[in-house]
């Protein structure tokens, strides 16, 4: 009977992996997209010696320039390097990527089937199909389309895997037979690689700590958590000493000081619950404009549910539930302080949260599961609809990385109200000097209200194309950000300087009259 119930698993796994490949073949055979270019195009890309390197850069050095503020990425930066020095083509790229994440798929199961024995009467075979279930659903969701199927969302994708062995480790702590000096080892090695992998690893390091040490003696949890805290402190120090950031990425003032980013973290996090719940299949996105756009019927939605679930957890006096929910909101929070900056994607950034909600979730699906026989058939036709239908998004998410082309396309297509999707294209023409295609992309822009960050270009790029109705848009733009409280002066000095510089009468008209309205002095 075992033995059955283990070739089922085997023949669903296998469904899965077919699935999964040929739902994002399209994507994963296509070619350099985005910001896929930089590696074609950068020197460092191409010297052996780089493996070396990575840890005294950071990743905007593989960007942009070598002496740009940017994150710091060392082990990410080692796996893109090494596949790119092998063979500089996207289609080993893609192959590693696809490659880890049915490797985290696969290892969140097995950490998956530990959370859901823990729930109270339930047995093996439940457990087993409650993680099976769930690990798939994640295997084929269209929202990581963006983390492994996109060249360069690799970050998400390596800390996702350090994420689930971290916890899986965990869970075999107190089973294996191993010295603890090896388990102390072990378990600070995958601490380093996964804050080296991105650094909002440590935050979700910390929750899978705290809900597996809510189960453990405190003397045990104390070693483990040394051990995760060594291996994260080994990173913060090589970042202190190679690549320090002092909260200036993109922007010229210290984003941690500005309250405006971290009250948009309430809506960071009901955007992501609604895109995981609902499935979607979009191009990638503005993270500007996730932040600072409107607020949708979805998004208060997702909020919603995640506030009742935490509520939930709290009434049930579920530790680790609660640890590791928590843990997923905290961990996308981050995200925020990219706001500063024009910058593309968002649902890469849901990997490791949605890795800390499926790890909540389990102990409750297994109890669903062991109701019965009408319970388990019930819940095995839901669960094949959503693969069904996951899978069919996953297809139309990755047709978007089939091409730059393609990639353009579905850009527009999806995102034709973002405004920053516009300017993005317009900064694209405005490099290449293509007037024509400048206006028309200006000209397409929704108007206000903007993202901050893209403001000042767009006014730029509207002085370069004589646009003055784009360039007195952007100055209302530009005003409405704010009329008083430290970042007033700011916002008066960018003003006068443009009217300083402005071509056109009129537009130098209504800087005089928006800097009467400010209520800062100079």
């Amino acid at each position: 009977m075992e033995r059955q119930h283990w070739l089922c698993l085997g023949g669903f796994a296998a469904v899965a992996v077919a699935a999964s490949a040929a739902a994002t073949w399209v994507g994963l055979s296509g070619s350099w997209v985005g910001d896929d270019w930089h590696m074609v195009h950068n020197y460092l890309y191409g010297d052996w010696a780089e493996l070396g390197a990575v840890f005294r850069r950071n990743a905007a050095s593989y960007l942009f320039v070598e002496d740009k503020v940017g994150p710091y990425r060392p082990a990410t930066m080692l796996t893109l390097i090494a596949t790119h020095l092998l063979a500089p083509e996207p289609w080993l790229h893609h192959a590693v990527s696809w490659a880890l994440h049915a490797a985290t798929s696969l290892l969140l199961f097995a950490a998956l089937r530990g959370q859901a024995s823990k729930a109270s009467n339930v047995e093996a075979a439940s457990s087993n199909i409650a993680a099976a279930g769930l690990a798939a659903l994640f295997f084929v969701h269209p929202v990581n389309v963006e983390s492994y199927v996109w060249i360069n969302g690799r970050s998400d994708l390596f800390a996702g895997f350090w994420l689930v062995a971290l916890v899986f480790w965990l869970s075999q702590t107190s089973r294996a037979q191993r010295p603890r000096w090896v388990q102390l080892v072990v378990l600070g090695l995958v601490a380093f690689l996964g804050a080296s992998s991105k650094l909002p690893f440590a935050i979700a390091a910390v929750a899978a700590w705290l809900a597996w040490a809510s189960r453990r003696p405190a003397a045990a949890s104390r070693w483990a958590g040394s051990a995760i805290a060594g291996g994260i402190g080994v990173h913060l120090v090589l970042r202190a000493v190679f690549a320090p950031f002092r909260g200036q990425l993109g922007a010229s003032e210290n984003v941690f000081a500005d309250p405006e980013i971290w009250a948009a973290v309430p809506k960071l996090v009901g955007k992501g619950a609604a895109a995981l719940l609902s499935f979607r299949a979009e191009a990638m996105q503005s993270l500007s404009w996730v932040l600072f756009g409107p607020w949708s019927m979805a998004d208060g939605l997702g909020l919603a549910l995640v506030l009742l679930v935490l509520a939930f957890l709290v009434l049930r006096r579920d530790g680790p539930g609660l640890a590791y929910a928590v843990g997923a909101i905290l961990t996308l929070a981050p995200v925020a302080i990219v706001s500063g900056a024009f910058w593309m994607g968002f649902d890469r950034y849901l990997y490791m949260p949605s890795i800390l909600a499926l790890l909540a979730t389990a102990p409750y699906v297994s109890r669903a599961v062991s109701r019965g026989r009408e319970w388990r058939f019930a819940l095995g036709v839901l669960a094949l609809g959503l693969l069904g239908y996951a899978a069919s998004q996953t297809h139309a998410a990755s047709r978007a990385y089939a091409s730059q082309e393609a990639y353009d396309r579905a850009l527009l297509r999806d995102h034709a109200d973002d405004p920053s999707i516009h300017f993005y294209f317009a900064r694209i023409a405005a490099r290449h000097d293509d007037e024509v295609r400048l206006r028309e992309r200006l000209s397409a822009m929704p108007s206000p209200p903007w993202p901050r960050p893209i403001i000042v270009p767009t006014y730029d790029l509207a002085t370069k194309a004589r646009d003055a109705g784009k360039r007195r848009e952007a100055v209302d733009a530009w005003v409405a950000t704010v009329r008083d409280g430290p970042r007033c002066a700011r916002v008066r000095i960018q003003l006068e300087t443009w009217a300083q510089r402005s071509a056109d009468a009129e537009t130098a008209a209504q800087i005089e009259e928006r800097l009467d309205e400010l209520a800062c002095v100079p």
